[in-house]
């Protein structure tokens, strides 16, 4: 990939190294896996919640709304 491509790589921020420092703290993991399961348990939910926001958004209406609809997709299950 040539440089003119490559994105310049950031400084992390006061609040990224906080948080790495209290995942670090909180999980101290001494294997990779012991890593995974900590990234897991906390940017899983993060995902989550980006996932919900995006099929509301896609769809017009948020999850339990039993409102009449102004479209016909639907969620399922």
């Amino acid at each position: 990939m040539s440089t003119a491509l490559m994105k310049k790589r950031r400084n992390p921020s006061e609040k990224g190294q906080a948080i790495a420092k209290l995942i670090m703290e909180q999980y101290q993991p001494k294997t990779q896996e012991d890593m995974q399961i900590a990234l897991k348990d906390v940017f899983g939910p993060i995902f989550e919640a980006m996932l919900q926001g995006e099929i509301d958004n896609h769809l017009g209406y948020s999850s339990n709304d039993h409102s009449k609809k102004e479209t016909s997709n639907r969620r399922n299950g």
